[in-house]
Formats: C-alpha cells, structure tokens, sequence
C-alpha cells in the first residue's frame, strides 16, 4: 500500500475537497498535476 492509497482512503468522499487533496497529489504525483490540470480547465470552462 503506498501514501496515495492511504491518503484516498481516509478522504473517502471527492465530492467534498477535491480542490485540497488534488493540490497536494499534483505536487506529488506529476501524471496526477496534467490529470488536475484538466479537470480544473473543464471545470472553469463550464
């Protein structure tokens, strides 16, 4: 089990901080930072 899995299981719920716990894995994870990345540009975009 690594960090991220821990870390997604105590959150449990996306809907609720996506903005906080994204933030910390796109400077962690840089295949995470282009998947935040996108989300963030459709989100704004709508």
């Amino acid at each position: 089990m690594s960090w991220f899995a821990v870390a997604c299981e105590l959150h449990r719920d996306w809907r609720n901080d996506i903005e906080g716990l994204g933030a910390l894995f796109s400077n962690h994870i840089p295949d995470y930072r282009n998947l935040f990345t996108a989300y963030t540009a459709i989100k704004a975009s709508k």
